[in-house]
């Protein structure tokens, strides 16, 4: 068994880990029909590998053998090279907190000393 990376065929991004015997071909479904000696007419389908013009099998480009580097946030094939894809996190704005009990109390005493 061999390690294949999936990538998204549109973006090249990563998708998955897989395990194959053999890198993965392209296949396409080849459909007939056949008539019997009684007439009667039968569907036929079955999977066959497409071939390129010297008659060899296409490799399925969906999958890649080489590992992307560490440290990628989102590695993304190119067709050559594993690059980073991601974008990075945008920075987080701080989460305002609700003022203490005591915080609440003295602006209250505030608003009511400048009332009187």
């Amino acid at each position: 068994m061999k390690l294949y990376r999936k990538i998204d065929p549109t973006t090249g991004n990563f998708i998955e880990d897989v395990l194959f015997e053999s890198h993965p071909i392209v296949m396409e479904e080849s459909t007939w029909e056949s008539m019997d000696e009684f007439g009667v007419i039968t569907s036929h389908s079955e999977w066959v590998p497409v071939l390129d013009a010297e008659g060899n099998q296409i490799l399925d480009a969906q999958f890649v053998e080489e590992a992307p580097q560490q440290g990628f946030h989102l590695p993304r094939w190119n067709g050559t090279e594993w690059v980073e894809g991601g974008e990075p996190l945008p920075p987080s704005e701080p989460i305002p907190q609700e003022p203490s009990v005591e915080e609440r109390l003295d602006s209250l005493e505030e608003v009511m000393l400048f009332l009187i």
